[in-house]
């Protein structure tokens, strides 16, 4: 479980991520100039203010009838003209750490990432000595942590320099080295044209949040001097570094310039209190802390000569030759890793880019895309055992849906809570687009906090945890419903639909126009049911709303039901229009089939053959995470060999970081998903897709091995995670060999394994006992 080279990274996406989920480090391994590139997750531009559009639930009405009667050219200028509001704000770039060290020819270079100890390290010889460097960023202690040693005394020297793409300015404070800066008031995604995309506000009221980072040496032996913006350390056995980064953030809805924290107190009083501590005692309880989470799950699908191979290499072997099963296991891990580095209970949800960022004006701002990129980001957290990852989502939809309120009430003139396509630091709720023309494709949206509460209902299902769904889940999950049920109209054929509807960044072509905005699609209804469905549950396991409940079971029998189209695929819009893309990225219309509940083969064979021909159609290519929700849903069909098909698309070594929207994807050299350009999203769901071909639920039971490739024939996996409180390991030689179920609670459990048919069976687990089974 180790990424590793034999050269330095000579692009940020052959750098080495590092993260406790608030810094992240991005780290070079360059001999002379060291660089790490460090993030801060509270980083971002704007600061709270309500962009949204008012009193326009008379238009929202008027464009609901325009789309009724067909007229969706209409529908989406008014929409466009009267809706449409102002863009996200972009997550940030802190700066650079650069370590001058001044090695040039050197021999026996060595880098590498330890996915069990979360730990990067460089390796070398220069003029006759070897140098050792270890990076790490610690939760427990909260920074990031740099060690530099050599074989020989007195030979570690160099110099430490900061720098920011934003307004800052280097200084020496308190026997450290500080840069301190603000972020932008104002800044605009990368795809708009401006004469001034970033704006720094001079009224205290419109300022951007101020930040900090700064760097403490402990040296064994030499000096340090702090001078002209530089530290130097000079003739030193060993020296640590000690690098922390805070923002003025404090909360969503509060000015960062004039509410905001006191960021440089902070910052100075994490490290002093790390400093106390000494390197061995840090390193010990970072990897403590960190083993505690990856050591939950294990896997092992075999391994070849290849593995031997630096990954650069192995990624360019694994495209010629697809004999290297280690390549995927080391995929399910690093995707495993990222989470735990870029989510941790009390951080800000991982965002496009998780925490690493490099860019002023990165790739869609490495907002929170909440039409899959952001919920995909968090598929893994549960059934791969890291719960507790998933908790900066929870807050993050607690806070979406109190400022998204006053957009259902604002735009729609509807109850509940609503959030479209877009999010940001500050929880903008409402459509983006700056009334462009053509922006309804990916702005007019709304389904996103129906999305989100698939998220809230499944914690529940794995944890059992009656307070959070009683106390977290059911209030915003029916508040969501609350707002969706006021919106459903009567499409003319006795059922209920949401119109308009899109969807998400598909079009089709009507009327010689192509046209995004429909009388109603799948995906809106598949989205609905599954909140209403999942409502309907919670209130009777709360055994409260019995009323309500019985109301959202009447909307349910009325939904439109999913319907088939002439190639027998499963429709996307309301009717059979032409594609305007055949071969679209998104494949939204499967939602019912993943991430939702409502299409498997045991209940809706017929709904699974029209799954099935609609991915055919679609194709086998993509971005990277088009490329993982395939896995996904060829996972959820039960045809391994083709999620595996899929995943080896995931894994083709790509060099390009232009933007691509219609395929392309794959993987970049330090094994970061490319859509490209880089997106995190493509790891995770990858992740999660590994999972589901091992280990599937079921309304009863679970299935074991669901959807296992024929080249997988022999492995085993230890402690996946199942609906109720369930922890699994498998094994298999050839075919399924054992399981050993660990329960939370005393249940009944029903069984099935593939590939072997007919291997069903119901089992009796009691709480903290494991149950083996041999097969």
């Amino acid at each position: 479980m180790e990424l590793w080279y034999e050269q330095e990274a000579g692009q940020w996406t052959e750098a080495l991520p590092l993260g406790n989920g608030r810094l992240g480090a991005m780290v070079f391994g360059k001999t002379a100039d060291e660089i790490v590139a460090v993030n801060e997750d509270s980083l971002w531009s704007g600061y709270p203010r309500d962009c949204g559009p008012k009193n326009k639930a008379g238009a929202s009405a008027a464009i609901r009838d325009l789309a009724a009667q067909g007229r969706y050219a209409e529908a989406e200028e008014l929409f466009e003209r009267e809706i449409s509001s102002t863009w996200s704000q972009s997550y940030l770039p802190l700066g650079d750490l650069l370590v001058s060290f001044g090695h040039r020819d050197v021999k026996n270079y060595r880098r590498s990432l330890d996915l069990d100890r979360a730990l990067s390290s460089v390796s070398y010889e220069h003029e006759g000595v070897r140098y050792d460097r270890e990076y790490f960023v610690s939760a427990p202690d909260n920074c990031i942590v740099m060690r530099f040693t050599a074989d020989r005394p007195g030979r570690v020297s160099f110099t430490l320099a900061m720098k920011s793409q934003l307004r800052s300015a280097c200084s020496a404070r308190g026997g450290r080295l500080c840069l301190d800066g603000i972020a932008p008031s104002g800044l605009l995604p990368s795809y708009v044209t401006n004469a001034d995309p970033v704006v720094y506000a001079d009224r205290d009221e419109e300022k951007g949040m101020r930040f900090t980072m700064s760097a403490l040496p402990l040296l064994s032996g030499g000096g340090a001097v702090l001078k002209d913006g530089l530290l130097t350390v000079e003739g030193a056995d060993s020296a640590v570094l000690l690098v922390n980064a805070e923002t003025s953030f404090s909360q969503w809805n509060r000015l960062p310039w004039l509410e905001g924290k006191d960021e440089q107190g902070i910052c100075a009083g994490v490290l002093d209190r790390a400093a106390g501590k000494g390197y061995g005692a840090i390193l010990e309880r970072h990897v403590a802390d960190y083993a505690a989470y990856y050591g939950r799950v294990e896997i092992d699908l075999g391994t070849s000569e290849n593995a031997a191979l630096p990954t650069d290499r192995r990624l360019l072997r694994f495209a010629e030759e697809k004999n290297d099963p280690a390549l995927y296991s080391l995929l399910f891990q690093f995707g495993r890793y990222l989470l735990i580095a870029a989510s941790r209970p009390g951080t800000q949800p991982t965002n496009l880019q998780g925490i690493w960022n490099s860019e002023l004006r990165a790739p869609w701002s490495s907002n929170y895309t909440i039409n899959i990129n952001t919920q995909m980001n968090y598929w893994p957290a549960l059934p791969c055992a890291l719960e507790e990852m998933q908790l900066p989502l929870v807050g993050f939809i607690r806070e979406l849906a109190a400022a998204g309120a006053a957009t259902a009430r604002e735009i729609y003139g509807a109850p509940g809570w609503v959030s479209h396509h877009n999010s940001d630091l500050w929880r903008m709720t409402w459509p983006v687009g700056d009334h462009g023309k053509g922006v309804s494709v990916f702005a007019n949206w709304n389904l996103s906090a129906g999305w989100l509460c698939e998220h809230l209902f499944e914690r529940y299902e794995y944890t059992l945890d009656r307070e959070f769904l009683g106390e977290t889940a059911y209030p915003l999950m029916k508040a969501a419903a609350e707002f969706y049920t006021a919106l459903l109209s009567d499409d003319g054929e006795g059922c209920l639909v949401l119109c308009p509807s899109t969807s998400p960044e598909n079009c089709f072509i009507a009327g010689g126009a192509r046209l995004a905005t429909a009388k109603t699609t799948t995906m809106a209804t598949a989205v609905i049911r599954e909140l209403l469905t999942n409502c309907i549950r919670a209130a009777g396991i709360l055994g409260i709303d019995a009323d309500f409940a019985a109301k959202l079971s009447e909307t349910c029998a009325k939904l439109r039901p999913f319907r088939t189209g002439g190639k027998g695929q499963l429709l996307e819009w309301d009717q059979e229009y032409e594609e305007a893309e055949p071969r679209h990225r998104h494949t939204s219309h499967l939602y019912g089939l993943h991430p939702g509940n409502q299409i498997s083969p045991e209940k809706t064979p017929d709904l699974v053959r029209a799954c099935k021909k609609t991915l055919e159609l679609r194709g086998d290519d993509g971005t990277g995470w088009s490329l993982a929700w395939k896995v996904n849903f060829w996972a959820r069909l039960r045809d391994g060999d083709h999620a595996l098909a899929i995943l080896n698309n995931q894994l083709r070594p790509v060099g390009v970081t232009g933007t691509s929207y219609s395929g392309g994807g794959g993987t970049y050299p330090n094994m970061f998903d490319a859509h490209p350009p880089y997106q995190i999203d493509g790891n995770f769901g990858v992740t999660a897709g590994i999972a589901e071909m091992l280990l599937q639920n079921t309304e009863d039971g679970i299935i074991l091995l669901p959807a296992l490739p024929g080249a997988w024939n022999r492995g085993r996996c230890r402690g996946l995670r199942a609906k109720g409180k369930l922890c699994v390991d498998i094994f298999w030689d050839g075919g399924l060999t054992r399981a050993v179920l660990r329960s939370g609670i005393d249940r009944e459990l029903a069984v099935s394994c593939r590939p072997q048919s007919g291997a069903k069976r119901t089992v009796s687990l009691k709480a903290g006992t494991p149950l083996e089974l041999e097969f």
